[in-house]
């Protein structure tokens, strides 16, 4: 048989089978559909396929919505199709079912795919619903727009989150919008497309072309699994990572690479703590590989010292050329100015810090105000402001008496002539008791009187910030277990948490997670039970999540609690709840802190 012959009867075999009846089941299959794609117009309707199969078939399910609970728990179901779609029927038998499928109007577009089983074989639908097309569009229409609808937007990269899946910021004149993951060159999704082998080597300052569908996820516009379209390198790169200048301020030097012509750094006008002292420039140098190599500028700042909270600037520089411009912004912080210790009522001396500062003082006092902790170990004299009916007074209202670390006399720091809370004046006697842990603010002096011995003290617009009145709970008086619980109980509602620090003494009898090295020690914390030598197995009380001695984190190298030791606990109390509905009293959590173990204080 001649060769032209062979061919045309295997032309004749082609199309022989390319007119057969498209809804005829392929004999090595189970399971025929006459369309592979269907679609639902943007206003809302139906569209329908016809399923041909040998035996029983159904959709399977491959959707899975994830329900929250009242009580904290989670329900994880699956379904058939998405929220947005519904069909009128999800499994049918043997022979010719038609099924339909619809969907209510959008603005946006929506596309699903589905998958038929019969056995095991199955079939792919594709339902789709309102154009595909993307709408150009700038970061405020993405950001105006409804969710579902597929935009293209052109911005600079101002910030990038992630690598392996090319997340990153793109902000025009208009808005920032959040990029969720591209495609690489290869069409791959999570294979670092911003500088892996197949990426677009996308960068900071970069301007981006790129189109995607919009979603809103916990308040954040994004456009989700983004096609790039267009990639514009930046004329501008800044080698110097962002810095955070201490609260004394300093000069610092920013290091950029540039090809436009100069490379610029503009202030906001706001800004006066950062200042511009002047620029360098180095030419690039060609070589055989690189003809047109970037140059470099360095840009000189000055921060000056902060005595506040922190801040934050954003300076931006630029770059330009015939063909455009190019800009970065880089952000600058500053610490927060904090007062040393012994200068704010959050951070106090201790009554032996205070005597130590009131001898390295001297007798005449250097003017700065300071904080001491510490009880009230006697008070030699309290002259409350009485007010006569008739108006006149007697009285100073104010007291003079003496703190100490431990009760006692011994080692004590006078308050001389101390008004009372919020720097009031004293109106009875009874506002301040031996044992009351007080904190103190006046000016620290070692003073002499009559060429006497010298006494620290307190002296000069002295007054009481904080007092808890000695009692159970108090340093001295601490709460054991089954005090804690009966006074959590007592006083708190579920939920509440004391507003005062209360001690708490006990012996440990059962530790959380011994397991883990005795504390928790990705959070720096520890969770243990504390008991009462009357009733050790029942008397128990939950200590959730405590510091450390010092009041500060875990760390590797503290010492390890273990059962038997005694610890003195100092914090907030609450009542919690449980997901089952128990009652639990505790302290909370992260607000206390170890103050005493074995004896042994920070």
């Amino acid at each position: 048989m001649k060769l032209r012959h062979i061919f045309n009867l295997a032309l004749a075999a082609l199309l022989a089978i390319g007119c057969s009846d498209e809804n005829t089941i392929d004999p090595l299959g189970s399971i025929v559909i006459d369309q592979t794609y269907v679609s639902i117009p943007q206003e809302g309707g139906d569209a329908s396929i016809t399923v041909k199969a040998r035996g029983a078939w159904a959709f399977d399910d491959l959707f899975m919505t994830i329900t929250r609970n009242d009580d904290g728990t989670r329900d994880t179901t699956y379904a058939a199709l998405p929220a947005w779609l519904t069909a009128d029927k999800l499994a049918g038998e043997a022979g010719e079912t038609t099924v339909t499928f619809h969907a209510e109007g959008t603005n946006g577009r929506r596309e699903t795919e589905l998958r038929i089983s019969t056995g095991i074989d199955k079939q792919f639908l594709i339902v789709r619903q309102g154009s595909m097309e993307a709408s150009d569009a700038t970061c405020k229409d993405i950001i105006d727009g409804p969710e579902g609808k597929t935009y293209r937007v052109t911005g600079t990269v101002t910030r990038i989150a992630g690598a392996q899946y090319g997340n990153f910021d793109i902000t025009d004149e208009t808005g920032t919008v959040y990029i969720y993951g591209i495609f690489d060159k290869d069409g791959k999704k999570g294979n670092n497309p911003l500088d892996g082998p197949t990426g677009w080597g996308i960068e900071m300052g970069d301007i981006v072309t790129l189109e995607g569908p919009k979603q809103v996820y916990n308040g954040t516009v994004e456009l989700v699994d983004a096609t790039v379209v267009k990639v514009v390198k930046s004329l501008l790169k800044v080698v110097t990572p962002e810095q955070t200048v201490g609260i004394e301020g300093a000069d610092i030097d920013v290091k950029l690479a540039y090809k436009g012509s100069g490379a610029y750094a503009q202030l906001p006008a706001d800004c006066d703590w950062v200042s511009i002292q002047g620029e360098d420039y180095v030419a690039g140098v060609p070589t055989f590989n690189e003809t047109n190599p970037a140059d470099t500028a360095i840009v000189h700042l000055r921060v000056a010292p902060n005595t506040g909270e922190g801040r934050k600037v954003v300076i931006n520089f630029s770059s330009s050329n015939a063909s455009g411009e190019s800009t970065i912004a880089w952000t600058l912080k500053q610490d927060a100015f904090t007062l040393p210790h012994g200068q704010t009522p959050d951070d106090p001396f201790t009554v032996e810090e205070a005597i130590a500062k009131c001898k390295e003082i001297g007798s005449t006092s250097d003017g700065i105000i300071y904080y001491a902790r510490g009880y009230i170990s006697s008070i030699k004299e309290v002259s409350p402001l009485i007010t006569r009916p008739d108006g006149t007074t007697s009285g100073y209202g104010n007291a003079t008496f003496n703190i100490s670390d431990d009760g006692s006399d011994d080692n004590a720091l006078t308050c001389y002539r101390s008004y009372s809370l919020d720097n009031q004046k004293f109106v009875s006697e009874d506002e301040i008791a031996v044992g009351d842990e007080v904190i103190i603010c006046g000016k620290l002096v070692n003073f002499t009187r009559d060429n006497a011995s010298f006494t620290p003290e307190f002296s000069g617009n002295v007054y009481i910030v904080s007092r808890k009145a000695a009692g159970p709970g108090s340093r001295l008086r601490p709460f054991n277990a089954d005090e804690a619980i009966a006074f959590i109980n007592d006083n708190l509602e579920v939920g509440q948490t004391t507003e005062d620090d209360y001690y708490i003494e006990g012996e440990i009898v059962r530790i959380d997670n011994p397991e883990k090295n005795l504390f928790n020690a990705q959070y720096g914390n520890a969770s243990f039970y504390i008991a009462t030598d009357e009733d050790p197995a029942n008397d128990q009380f939950y200590v959730y999540r405590t510091l450390y001695l010092g009041n500060r984190k875990w760390v590797e190298g503290d010492t390890q609690i273990q059962v038997g030791d005694q610890v003195v606990i100092c914090g907030k109390l609450t009542k919690y709840q449980d997901k089952s509905g128990n009652i639990i009293p505790e302290t909370a959590q992260n607000k206390t802190f170890i103050y005493s173990l074995n004896g042994k204080k920070e």
